[in-house]
């Protein structure tokens, strides 16, 4: 009963890192739970009582780094971090490069900053070993499908929230096909699609949201940040067609 109570007290009070009224916004599906099962600097437990704590927007350096006590650069090959980079550089018309993006992550470490421009959003709230996987919190829920029933309806409402509260807003990039479905469902009949495109074998999609209160914001469905989905130069190109309309 107290780890239920622990998972619990994590499920809606943190979405994620940055700046939560940044004018752009990332949004994936969940964490992986580096720091318990990769890096292993964390139980379970450990990693759940520090979240328990957090704060709806929390500082990406300050929580790998001094709550998990894993430096950034130790982060090797492929992430979504650097796609992240990659289009930030290009909204700000900056050089998109490998050294470039690694100094923004791993060096200089600008990304998920309190005081950045952005937010590293997750639709769900616990960290999971696998996307099929609820082997380590079987006591709450038995099966991925009843914890997604629970939570996801929730969750969606928090982000809704969230969007509304925060007027700075203007793009939420989601970088996950079946998340994209999601959200798009989500809001119905306020979302409309503005342009579409393809950049070689990628395939990207811009639509218009509108909120309560007459605000609108921008929708970016992408291909998966990683595994080869998507390159530098595609979101170079989005990041072109974006600015021509916001």
């Amino acid at each position: 009963m107290q780890f239920e109570k622990l998972v619990r007290s994590c499920l809606y009070n943190w979405l994620g890192y940055g700046n939560v009224n940044g004018r752009y916004w990332f949004i994936g599906t969940e964490e992986g739970g580096a720091e318990i099962w990769r890096q292993a600097t964390k139980t379970l437990e450990e990693s759940l009582k520090l979240r328990s704590g957090y704060n709806l927007g929390m500082d990406f350096q300050t929580v790998w780094e001094e709550l998990y006590q894993i430096p950034l650069e130790s982060f090797k090959g492929p992430c979504v971090w650097r796609y992240m980079a990659a289009f930030l550089l290009g909204m700000d018309d900056k050089p998109v490069n490998k050294d470039t993006v690694n100094d923004f992550v791993f060096y200089s470490k600008l990304l998920g900053s309190l005081s950045s421009n952005h937010f590293m959003a997750e639709l769900l709230p616990l960290p999971k070993r696998s996307k099929n996987d609820i082997s380590d919190y079987q006591t709450v829920w038995r099966s991925v499908e009843e914890y997604h029933r629970e939570v996801i309806p929730r969750r969606f409402a928090l982000i809704q929230g969230t969007l509304e509260e925060n007027s700075d807003i203007d793009l939420v990039v989601s970088y996950e096909h079946i998340l994209s479905e999601k959200f798009i469902k989500y809001f119905g009949q306020r979302g409309s699609l503005l342009k579409a495109w393809n950049y070689r074998s990628e395939s990207y999609a811009l639509y218009e949201i509108r909120l309560e209160g007459g605000r609108s914001i921008r929708f970016l469905t992408t291909p998966f940040f990683g595994n080869g989905r998507i390159s530098y130069d595609g979101l170079l190109i989005a990041s072109e067609k974006i600015k021509e309309v916001i």
